[in-house]
């Protein structure tokens, strides 16, 4: 089966993965609860940026996956999907304990695995 061109592949995603992780760690510095619901274009961003990565990383291939087994890829996923989906009931603490608290481990082990399969697939895979 030939690659479809138009779909973005392992170095995309995982770049994706990256830049929203170190958005979501970066702008939730400082951050408390209070301040976080009263503020509604930052807890809407907080929710695209999980969405984001959660996407991303349910469609990085299975073998990178088994490559990078520390990265939570179902947690990641299913948090997604709780998100888009649980629209009606978002819960900003979470939200904010996983960007503060749970992602900064995370984020050193992805830009790894980026600079990895950027060697690895080289800077046009998405052309192949």
């Amino acid at each position: 089966m030939k690659p479809n061109k138009l779909r973005p592949r392992d170095p995309d995603r995982v770049r994706h993965m990256v830049e929203a992780a170190e958005w979501l760690v970066h702008e939730s510095q400082g951050i408390n609860l209070a301040a976080l619901l009263q503020d509604r274009r930052l807890h809407r961003a907080l929710e695209r940026e999980f969405e984001i990565l959660g996407e991303a990383a349910a469609h990085v291939s299975a073998e990178t996956q088994q490559l990078w087994p520390s990265v939570p890829w179902l947690v990641l996923k299913n948090y997604r999907n709780f998100i888009a989906h649980e629209y009606f009931r978002p819960d900003y603490a979470d939200m904010l304990y996983s960007a503060q608290v749970l992602l900064p481990p995370i984020l050193p082990e992805l830009r790894l695995m980026l600079a990895a399969t950027d060697a690895e697939f080289g800077p046009d895979a998405n052309l192949i």
